[in-house]
């Protein structure tokens, strides 16, 4: 059973069926102008859900993302929007919450090559190293990311690795 809970605000449907998601509730689920939701009905209820088409394809993702750790030994992550949706070596941080520079980054398009320590935040806790991170982009949206962390330094020739793992999920997906 699915518990509801209520906002107390109430919205009226115009001529062509359209509501407005009032701004505090989009900010607090994190939905951003232009993403999609998906809809669902059960008895007399309309529910929405933010939708993402990258964990359609989760067992493609962790077969792409096995694929690529065993290869090329290297910590991989891959995001959508909001959340982790594979971490090879840190896989109990998969259906976490990205942290906010990193949805920055997804808003941006934003691709990170530098050669020297950052931080930001996995699962909560900050985590100090080198990262290469590579937005993956649909012909219209930024679906997610693809991170290289590592707490030694890396070579930055592996960005030509995450635009082609990027590039091959956006193809496997088939987002049109």
């Amino acid at each position: 059973m699915i518990l509801l809970k209520s906002t107390g605000v109430i919205r009226r449907i115009d001529e062509l069926g359209r509501i407005v998601l009032p701004k505090e509730i989009r900010r607090n689920l994190g939905i951003r102008e232009g993403e999609n939701l998906e809809i669902f009905v059960e008895e007399d209820k309309v529910i929405l859900k933010k939708y993402s088409k990258i964990k359609d394809y989760k067992e493609t993702i962790h077969k792409i993302g096995n694929l690529v750790t065993q290869v090329y030994e290297m910590n991989l992550i891959i995001t959508d929007r909001d959340k982790i949706v594979y971490a090879n070596k840190f896989s109990t941080y998969e259906e976490t919450d990205l942290d906010m520079k990193f949805i920055q980054l997804i808003h941006n398009r934003e691709s990170v090559v530098k050669n020297d320590i950052q931080t930001y935040k996995l699962n909560g806790e900050e985590k100090s190293g080198y990262y290469l991170i590579q937005p993956i982009i649909s012909s219209t949206d930024c679906l997610g990311l693809l991170i290289i962390f590592n707490e030694k330094s890396i070579k930055e020739e592996n960005l030509t690795l995450l635009k082609f793992v990027a590039n091959l999920i956006v193809n496997k997906v088939d987002i049109s």
